[in-house]
């Protein structure tokens, strides 16, 4: 396969609950990821506080995006 048709990496939108990923999504652009993350991040906040949640945004390997942020 030449270069010229390799598709760049999908972005993935990854929700952990107590370090467990409990859903992952794969999205097709950035502006798209950007739209599922804030989607994922507003059903966290709505969950039960006893659990702790995090969710990732990649676009490949790399880890671009995460929250809660870390200080």
């Amino acid at each position: 396969m030449e270069a010229s048709g390799l598709k760049p990496p999908p972005f993935r939108v990854i929700t952990f609950r107590d370090a467990h990923a409990v859903n992952a999504e794969d999205v097709e652009t950035e502006a798209a990821s950007r739209i599922r993350f804030a989607s994922a991040i507003d059903l966290c906040r709505s969950r039960d506080d006893a659990h702790a949640h995090r969710v990732e945004l990649r676009a490949g390997d790399a880890v671009i995006d995460t929250w809660p942020r870390r200080v």
